[in-house]
């Protein structure tokens, strides 16, 4: 029996397969390579990165050049000849930052949080995009299959209803059942009628998340293939790996950072430059200056503004501190009621599926019986549409199984995705 299922639900050909189709993997990929919110991710961590290389500039020297030409004409009175003169020059100059009062590297440890952030949302849109491109393929899948069980019920409901009008026209059967078994069939009719229409939307939805703009004819192959995880040694330590939990962070050490930056305005700068020119009336010019020194500044009072700006980084250090417990209750709370939900729809697989071994076993004899006047109408037609009803509900269990495995991964920050 338990082939026999294995032959229903994995090993048809769906009839509604039609032009290109698709495995999981080829979806994962094409997904990988298209969908706009991940371009739009990996952009930000590009961002980022030349972000905090631009942050190394305030430990290197900065080197400036110059050069400039002028003629400048000048006349007595209208009697008296003009008067002209050309000034030429250029030069170089050289300031180096000696102390900054801390602010260049809080700024280099806030743009490596902000790389560190960056990151960690790519990490939580390819995990994303892996549960959306596992839910709409398993949803595409679903109807699929859904449209060759219905047909297979059709054909069913069918064969009743030709068994039942030969049973009445005999005078064996009453017309009540024979028109039940009628509605039976225009009832499993209009779900196929269904099945087909919702083939489109599921198919849409599946061409949306691989980022098509056209969904062209195509389906997926695959199999509902479910496995019970074994249970995490520690949710907290799973929590710890999360990209939320890894962005929550990095808004902790931006924050710390920022009170570094704000306190540099209670310190002095101290800075050394030096500078080589040349100038003079012709071209090159001759005359040469150049002076090298060291310069100290200090803010002795800047309207309160430093003590205002430590004070207010102070209290992002509180928020962003608050936001990473926050951020570590829910993850936990999300992470356990995602796995508790996987193994309770893995457990309802098998539940599913001896329903369905018992309601093959009990239709066959219950047909039996029928054909052989053992047992009532009523009887039949109840075990009839236990079975029926046993092999939806076990299609949809085992789509549920793949979901609920998809969104415990999700939950991990796991990514099937394709390097």
């Amino acid at each position: 029996m338990r082939n026999a299922l294995v032959s229903l639900f994995l090993l048809l050909v769906p009839a509604a397969m039609a032009g290109e189709v698709l495995t999981l993997d080829d979806c994962l990929a094409e997904a990988a390579r298209n969908n706009p919110d991940l371009a739009v991710a990996r952009a930000a961590v590009e961002k980022a990165q030349y972000a905090r290389r631009a942050e190394y500039s305030g430990f290197l020297p900065q080197l400036s050049g110059d050069a400039s030409t002028s003629r400048r004409g000048s006349k007595a009175s209208d009697s008296d000849p003009s008067v002209t003169s050309d000034n030429n020059s250029f030069g170089l100059t050289a300031k180096q930052t000696l102390y900054a009062g801390g602010r260049n590297r809080a700024a280099l440890e806030s743009g490596s949080a902000s790389l560190d952030s960056a990151k960690a949302s790519l990490g939580a849109a390819q995990a994303d995009l892996t549960y959306n491109v596992r839910d709409a393929f398993a949803g595409l899948l679903y109807v699929q299959q859904q449209i060759d069980l219905n047909r297979a019920i059709v054909a069913r409901r069918q064969d009743n209803v030709d068994l039942i009008d030969l049973r009445y026209e005999s005078g064996r059967e009453n017309k009540g059942s024979l028109l039940r078994m009628q509605a039976q069939l225009k009832d499993a009719q209009a779900e196929l009628s269904q099945a087909e229409r919702r083939l489109g939307v599921a198919r849409r939805q599946l061409a949306s998340v691989l980022g098509r703009d056209e969904a062209d004819a195509f389906s997926v192959t695959g199999t509902w293939a479910t496995v019970a995880a074994d249970a995490p040694a520690s949710f907290a330590d799973l929590m710890t790996a999360t990209p939320e939990r890894r962005r929550a962070l990095a808004n902790v050490r931006s924050a710390r950072a920022g009170v570094k930056s704000a306190r540099s305005g209670y310190l002095p700068d101290v800075a050394a430059s030096a500078s080589v020119s040349q100038s003079g009336e012709s071209w090159m010019p001759q005359g040469e200056e150049w002076y090298v020194g060291v310069a100290l500044s200090y803010p002795f009072f800047p309207g309160g503004r430093n003590f205002m700006d430590v004070r207010a980084a102070k209290a992002g250090v509180k928020e962003a501190e608050a936001g990473l417990s926050a951020t570590d209750a829910a993850l936990l709370a999300s992470l356990e009621d995602a796995y508790a939900s996987y193994l309770d729809a893995v457990e309802q697989v098998g539940v599913q599926e001896s329903y369905v071994e018992s309601a093959e076993v009990r239709a066959e004899i219950a047909r039996s019986e029928y054909a052989s006047g053992l047992t009532s109408f009523d009887e039949w037609d109840r075990i009839e549409s236990d079975l029926i009803n046993s092999r939806k509900q076990y299609l949809s269990v085992r789509r549920a199984a793949v979901v609920a495995g998809a969104k415990w991964e999700q939950a991990q920050g796991l990514s099937r995705l394709p390097e």
